[in-house]
C-alpha cells in the first residue's frame, strides 16, 4: 500500500503544480483555447490521482473497480484528444489524398495501444476490470493517434505544428506510459509500475512548460 501512496502522492503533486503553471499562464484573455484544453487535461489528472491518495489514506487501498477518479483519466485523455482534433488538427490535414499515407501510418500509435490492451485482458481476471479499462483505452488510442500524426504530418507554413512536435511526443509517450502503469499494477509487475508512474509525475509537470515554449514560436 505504501508504495502506491508514495506513487499516486507524486503525481498528484507533479500534476498540481502542472495545473498552477497553466492557470497561471494559459488562462488568460488573448490565449489560445488549445492551451486551456491541455491545462484542463493536467487538472483531470490531478483530480484522478487526488481520489486515490484520498483513498489510501481513508481506506488503506486502491479503488479495483469503477470509481469516480477513472473518470478523472478519461477527462485527461478526452481534452488530450479533442485539443488536437479539434483545434489543430483541420490546420495541417485537408483530408484529402495529400496526406492519406500519413493518415495511414498514424495508425501504428493506437495500433500499439490496443495490442497492450490485449496483453492487460489475458493478464487480468475482473470483468469489470477489463471493461473500465478498455473505455478508458479507447480515448488513449485516438489521442495516441493524433500526437503521432502531428509528429509525423508536414507542417503549414507558419510552423505551428513543428513547433510543438515535442510536446506531441511527450503526449505520445505519456500516453503509453498510463497504460504500463495499469498493466504494472493489475500484473503486478512493480518495476514497470514505478519507473511508469515516476516518468508520469515527470512528464506531467514538464508538459505545459514545453508547450508554452513551442507556442511562443507561434508567429500568428
Amino acid at each position: 500500500m505504501k508504495i502506491y501512496l508514495i506513487m499516486n502522492l507524486w503525481i498528484f503533486i507533479c500534476s498540481l503544480a502542472g495545473s498552477i503553471y497553466g492557470l497561471h499562464n494559459f488562462f488568460k484573455e488573448k490565449k489560445a483555447l488549445y492551451l486551456k484544453m491541455i491545462t484542463c487535461s493536467i487538472m483531470c489528472m490531478m483530480f484522478a490521482r487526488l481520489f486515490q491518495v484520498i483513498s489510501l489514506i481513508t481506506q488503506g487501498d486502491l479503488n479495483q473497480g469503477f470509481h469516480i477518479g477513472m473518470l478523472g483519466i478519461i477527462g485527461t485523455f478526452m481534452f488530450l484528444f479533442s485539443a488536437n482534433y479539434g483545434q489543430m488538427d483541420g490546420l495541417v490535414d485537408d483530408r484529402t489524398n495529400k496526406f492519406r499515407t500519413t493518415r495511414i501510418i498514424s495508425l501504428i500509435a493506437p495500433a500499439l495501444l490496443f495490442l497492450t490492451y490485449i496483453f492487460f485482458i489475458n493478464t487480468v481476471d475482473n470483468l469489470e476490470l477489463k471493461i473500465i479499462q478498455g473505455i478508458i483505452t479507447l480515448f488513449m488510442m485516438q489521442c495516441s493517434y493524433y500526437s503521432f500524426k502531428h509528429i509525423i504530418i508536414y507542417d503549414v507554413e507558419l510552423g505551428i505544428i513543428k513547433s510543438i512536435r515535442k510536446y506531441n511526443v511527450l503526449v505520445l509517450i505519456y500516453t503509453f506510459l498510463n497504460m504500463f502503469e495499469v498493466i504494472g499494477l493489475y500484473a503486478n509487475i512493480e518495476p514497470l509500475y514505478i519507473i511508469s508512474c515516476i516518468l508520469i509525475g515527470i512528464i506531467t509537470l514538464i508538459l505545459l512548460p514545453v508547450l508554452k515554449e513551442g507556442v511562443d514560436k507561434w508567429k500568428i
